[in-house]
């Protein structure tokens, strides 16, 4: 898909709810540059607590490689995704011992949320500034979430690979611990990403060693805790804040995950350990944040609000997962298989709570949470389909099946079983062709991603206007270091900041806030209006100033009293469009 679009180049930056993307890849600019200071990214001042690691890595690369940062984004972005594709490719090919299943590893992330049928578009549009898409719609931004997500995924399915297949105790033990450091450390990468994967490992994990135990006052005590913390979340939230609602929510998953510390002698508990110690940077900065009164962190918990998935959208959004969870559970309950009860189970309590957290208080982006859990599930259903429709296909009743893991004596794997009751090859083929054909009609929305506009549309960051532009902003950096660099209205101060990397009198809101927040606010406001903010300015330090003669606003007549001109670059477009690019001095 991307080779196919036209101009495509590891140095085009995708035009793709680009607002978001442009923040990020300022603080790409920023490390590549050697600022490697926790500042707001486009003012480089004040304080920056948003999960940036990803941001920093990338950044990083771009300095020591000498690469664009748009390069970096692109590269990183995209080789991790290849290596999720490829790992999943290699799971299916040795499950079924076919190399053509392979084939399909990328077909989970395509997969629609029937927006197609139901609004005809490839997204879903909720309240506020909600929408429901498939995991194609989160992977384009190559972004921090979606690198997260793909982690994530390679993270749930390696831990899959590693305790269901034959291995050393030690060796497992010494890469479990490895790779729940990881997923610790995603939280410091992107916050939800994290949530949904250790919401989706504790209660599948919960689940199996209450259904493998046979756990019955486990499983009561599980269920009753549902309802407390729907009722109880509220309050939780109101006493401690969104993060502690959040943990909260894991309590039904509590009493599982208890049994299997102690089956475990322990283990788990260390995988625990490690989880909290990889998430412990971000988390403890967010708490301090939030324990000093940070104000731009009490705005964004008060912003999530009209941010939840409406039963009804959210049932027929996961429809192309939810059937072949449903027929992964029927097949658990017949075939008597905890392990893919509890994936069945597991994966819909998680998807199920974190869809709706902005009912049980914590509030934090229902609708970003419930996609990151529809991606996860996608990448990871497809092995587990694989071990039931060849089970069933195969089997017959009170056939003795062998342990998956291969590891009898561990404590925490599961052992040989007596399968429960045969299936009709029929009944097994009729379940495959009904998820294929769901899965497929959910396809639709993908393809009307790939003829969109949004889905082909590369930014021009290179332009000759856009060359003049940056040439002045670096001038005025070294000639009054420090000062902000204010634009008029026909200027995108968001790319001249990526372009340029100097200190631009503009800021992301949702990201982090700069230190004079009242006086660059008011410069924002008042430039989409045309118009310089002179005392704003003066307050903001952002006496810089860079107009295009092409701009209806007229900084250079209307302020002429209080502009001084510096420099100035003439420029030609390809089209054949002109004009020049100026830079004043504010006084």
């Amino acid at each position: 898909m991307y080779l196919a679009t036209p101009g495509f180049s590891l140095g085009r930056f995708r035009d793709y709810f680009v607002h978001d993307q442009l923040g990020y890849l300022a603080i790409v600019k920023n490390f590549s540059e050697g600022l490697f200071a926790a500042v707001e990214p486009d003012t480089e001042t004040g304080a920056n607590t948003y999960p940036r690691m990803y941001y920093e890595a990338i950044g990083l690369v771009a300095r020591v490689t000498g690469w664009d940062p748009i390069v970096a984004w692109n590269v990183c972005g995209m080789a991790v995704q290849l290596v999720l594709v490829g790992l999943l490719a290699g799971i299916l090919v040795g499950l079924s011992r076919r190399w053509w299943v392979g084939l399909i590893a990328p077909v989970p992330f395509m997969l629609g949320t029937f927006s197609r049928l139901t609004v005809t578009g490839w997204y879903t549009p909720l309240e506020s500034h909600a929408v429901i898409w498939g995991p194609f719609g989160i992977l384009h931004t190559l972004n921090g979430e979606s690198v997260s997500l793909s982690l994530a995924a390679i993270c749930l399915l390696s831990l899959g690979m590693l305790w269901l297949r034959p291995a050393r105790p030690r060796t497992r033990v010494l890469l479990t611990t490895l790779i729940s450091l990881v997923l610790g450390g995603l939280a410091n990468v992107q916050t939800y990403s994290f949530i949904a994967a250790i919401y989706l490992l504790a209660f599948g994990l919960a689940t199996w060693v209450i259904l493998r135990g046979r756990h019955y006052v486990l499983a009561a005590l599980s269920v009753v805790l549902i309802p407390v913390v729907f009722l109880a979340g509220p309050t939780v939230a109101d006493a401690g804040g969104q993060l502690p609602a959040l943990v909260f929510g894991l309590l039904p998953a509590v009493p599982g995950m208890i049994a299997l510390i102690v089956r475990s002698r322990g283990a788990v508990l260390l995988y625990c350990v490690a989880v909290v110690l990889g998430a412990s940077p971000q988390v403890v900065q967010t708490v301090v944040g939030l324990v000093t009164g940070d104000p731009f962190l009490a705005y964004r918990v008060a912003s999530n609000t009209k941010l939840g998935v409406p039963l009804e959208t959210g049932l027929i959004s996961g429809l192309a997962l939810i059937v072949p969870l449903i027929v992964i559970l029927a097949a658990a309950i017949w075939r008597k298989r905890p392990l893919w009860g509890a994936y069945a189970l597991g994966a819909a309590l998680a998807w199920v709570m974190l869809g709706t957290n902005d009912i049980w208080g914590a509030n934090a982006e229902p609708y970003r949470l419930y996609m990151d859990v529809f991606f996860l599930v996608a990448a990871t259903i497809l092995p587990i389909g694989v071990l039931v429709l060849t089970d069933l296909w195969s089997a017959r009743a009170g056939q003795v099946q062998p342990d998956p893991s291969g590891a009898e004596a561990d404590a925490v794997a599961p052992a040989p079983a007596v399968t429960g009751r045969s299936v009709p090859r029929w009944a097994v083929l009729v379940a495959a062709l009904l998820c294929v054909g769901i899965a497929t009609v959910s396809l639709t929305d993908w393809w009307v991603f790939y003829r969109s506009g949004i889905a082909r549309a590369l930014m021009v960051t290179d332009s000759p206007r856009d060359q003049a532009l940056t040439e002045l902003a670096q001038q005025s950096a070294r000639t009054h270091p420090g000062t902000l660099v204010m634009v008029d209205s026909c200027i995108d101060p968001r790319v001249l900041k990526v372009t340029s990397g100097v200190p631009i009198a503009y800021y992301h809101l949702g990201m982090a806030w700069p230190t004079d927040y009242d006086a660059i606010a008011t410069i924002v406001s008042a430039r989409l209006s045309g118009a310089i903010d002179r005392d704003a300015a003066i307050e903001g330090n952002a006496t810089q100033v860079l107009t295009d003669s092409d701009c209806g606003d007229d900084w250079g007549d209307r302020y002429a009293d209080d502009l001084v001109e510096q420099s100035s670059l003439p420029y030609t477009q390809a089209d054949g469009s002109s004009g020049t690019i100026t830079l004043w001095g504010l006084e």
